[in-house]
């Protein structure tokens, strides 16, 4: 019965300690229209001390495709970067009016 309980109080453990590690974190990010106004510069920051591997979201109002379009980057982001540029992205010739929405999230990998 003992063997058991720490059996079962061993697996727990693994398994909080598995979740906390695969956990996302939001981070400091930017999506910035550029003077085209139909590309987007996307950039992130990590400030853990691993790399991390980061996925932003922006969303945008256009004219078109119902008022939005979404404009994503995933990349591994080095321990301490600040403002790090993920990708600089077009928007398929649409323009982009406004920023909408935005996320980032970063997870140990």
């Amino acid at each position: 019965m003992v063997s058991r309980l720490c059996t079962s109080l061993l697996m727990l453990v693994a398994v909080c300690f598995t979740a906390d590690r695969a956990r996302a974190e939001a981070v400091p990010f930017s999506c910035m229209i550029l003077e085209d106004g139909m590309s987007v510069r996307i950039s992130v920051s990590n400030p853990a001390r691993l790399a991390r591997s980061c996925l932003v979201s922006c969303r945008f109002a256009t004219p078109l495709w119902g008022g939005e379009s979404q404009i994503m980057c995933a990349h591994m982001v080095p321990a301490g970067a600040k403002d790090i540029e993920m990708c600089t992205k077009t928007s398929g010739g649409v323009q982009l009016l406004k920023q909408t929405h935005g996320s980032a999230d970063c997870i140990r990998r």
